[in-house]
């Protein structure tokens, strides 16, 4: 398996993938990417972990439609960020430095599988006034845990190092493969959506998929053990409204997990979607989009 890519990046990446980038004050680059309406209200995307900004491309029709402006930063060691051992608590640093730089004083924020701790983590910034999770992860003493996370959790913590092999030999299938293998690890069938056909849609997961490891699988590795270990802060303390989209066929997020994060989340809802993992982002995209724009912060 050399490291050389048996296919560019322009043939596997969308078009609108291409992303800026911005210096932080200790000097890391973070890059994001931006779609919907250029003009519109600024919302937050946390992508998931395997995951990248260009997962964000699904909800780019969506956020045209309900005038919203769609920023999508990739996390540490993602795509072309720089890598940083930066965790869940530090990420809101990271996110006010971005919403600083675009001159963002109200957005919302939207967390999609292992990006919703993530999004919620941001509760502290003045800025976020709303957020919406999308078949988010929780912490590990609620919910049921599939048993590929389970198994996933215990690599990160216990054998990294096997846990890196695996991201780099899925990594070196997906590059050779049909973007359906992509797809297998997200949903049970690849979802269409008004705009974007079911070959585009696994196009732009196997894009996001590759993107992640673009540089590597050590901060994929990262993430995955901190999704497995006790969050930072307490899911009672987030004070801002919260909006919880849980797919009732998720094989990667338990139905449980955000039944009970809604449970225990102070002011939030929930909406059950007849729908898997991938179908939850795709099928409640819209209505997360149109949540977080419901600006009711005190």
């Amino acid at each position: 398996m050399g490291a050389a890519l048996p296919i560019p990046a322009t043939d596997w990446l969308p078009d609108d993938s291409e992303t800026e980038t911005l210096s932080l004050a200790d000097g890391r680059r973070l890059a994001y990417a931006t779609y919907g309406d250029t003009d519109g209200y600024p919302v937050l995307f946390c992508h998931g972990t395997p995951g990248s900004h260009v997962i964000a491309r699904l909800l780019a029709a969506p956020a045209r439609e309900h005038g919203v402006c769609l920023l999508a930063p990739d996390r540490p060691g993602i795509g072309d960020s720089a890598d940083s051992p930066v965790g869940i608590d530090d990420w809101p640093d990271d996110a006010a430095a971005l919403l600083s730089h675009l001159g963002v004083e109200s957005a919302g924020a939207v967390g999609f599988s292992g990006g919703g701790p993530f999004a919620l983590a941001c509760h502290r910034l003045p800025a976020i006034q709303r957020i919406a999770l999308l078949g988010s992860s929780g912490p590990p003493a609620i919910g049921a845990t599939g048993r590929v996370q389970q198994f996933v959790g215990t690599l990160s913590r216990h054998a990294p190092w096997a846990l890196g092999r695996l991201f780099r030999l899925q990594r070196w299938f997906a590059l050779r493969r049909d973007p359906s293998y992509a797809v297998g690890f997200v949903a049970e069938e690849t979802p269409e959506t008004d705009t974007l056909a079911a070959d585009e849609v696994a196009r732009i997961v196997r894009a996001d998929m590759l993107t992640a490891m673009a540089r590597g699988p050590s901060a994929t590795v990262r993430e995955q053990r901190l999704l497995s270990e006790p969050w930072p802060f307490a899911l009672e303390d987030v004070a801002v409204p919260v909006c919880v989209f849980q797919g009732r066929t998720d094989a990667n997020v338990a139905p449980s997990t955000g039944k009970a994060l809604a449970r225990r989340l102070p002011d939030a809802s929930l909406e059950l979607v007849d729908s898997d993992h991938l179908g939850t982002l795709t099928a409640a995209g819209d209505d997360a989009l149109a949540a977080v724009q419901r600006r009711t912060r005190v």
